[in-house]
Protein backbone atom coordinates (compact mmCIF):
# COMPACT_ATOMS: atom_id res chain seq x y z
CA UNK A 1 0.00 0.00 0.00
CA UNK A 2 2.63 2.32 0.83
CA UNK A 3 3.75 2.46 -2.85
CA UNK A 4 0.93 2.76 -4.52
CA UNK A 5 0.04 5.91 -1.84
CA UNK A 6 3.25 7.67 -3.50
CA UNK A 7 2.13 6.79 -7.32
CA UNK A 8 -1.59 8.32 -6.12
CA UNK A 9 0.80 11.84 -4.05
CA UNK A 10 2.78 12.47 -7.42
CA UNK A 11 -0.30 12.27 -9.51
CA UNK A 12 -2.35 14.43 -7.36
CA UNK A 13 1.29 17.27 -7.52
CA UNK A 14 1.43 16.88 -11.03
CA UNK A 15 -2.11 17.52 -11.41
CA UNK A 16 -1.64 20.62 -8.53
CA UNK A 17 1.34 21.53 -11.04
CA UNK A 18 -0.65 21.25 -14.54
CA UNK A 19 -3.49 23.04 -13.13
CA UNK A 20 -1.17 26.01 -12.02
CA UNK A 21 0.56 26.36 -15.28
CA UNK A 22 -3.05 26.42 -17.00
CA UNK A 23 -3.72 29.19 -14.71
CA UNK A 24 -0.94 30.89 -15.51
CA UNK A 25 -1.38 30.26 -19.13
CA UNK A 26 -4.89 32.21 -18.89
CA UNK A 27 -3.87 34.78 -17.55
CA UNK A 28 -1.31 35.77 -19.59
CA UNK A 29 -2.11 34.14 -23.17
CA UNK A 30 0.30 36.22 -24.94
CA UNK A 31 3.10 33.77 -23.57
CA UNK A 32 2.56 30.57 -25.76
CA UNK A 33 3.45 32.83 -28.99
CA UNK A 34 6.00 34.56 -27.56
CA UNK A 35 7.62 30.99 -26.36
CA UNK A 36 6.81 29.44 -30.01
CA UNK A 37 8.60 32.22 -32.04
CA UNK A 38 11.64 32.17 -29.65
CA UNK A 39 11.84 28.08 -29.95
CA UNK A 40 11.87 28.73 -33.95
CA UNK A 41 14.19 31.52 -33.91
CA UNK A 42 16.50 28.88 -32.11
CA UNK A 43 16.13 26.45 -33.97
CA UNK A 44 16.71 28.87 -37.11
CA UNK A 45 19.97 30.16 -35.50
CA UNK A 46 21.06 26.25 -34.58
CA UNK A 47 20.66 25.81 -38.60
CA UNK A 48 22.23 28.48 -39.75
CA UNK A 49 24.87 27.96 -37.48
CA UNK A 50 25.29 24.18 -38.94
CA UNK A 51 25.64 25.40 -42.46
CA UNK A 52 27.64 28.66 -41.80
CA UNK A 53 31.07 26.98 -42.84
CA UNK A 54 29.72 25.22 -46.36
Amino acid sequence: MDVAGRRFAHVKRTLRVRSALVGLLDELPFICPVVVAIGSLIMIGITLCKDWPQ
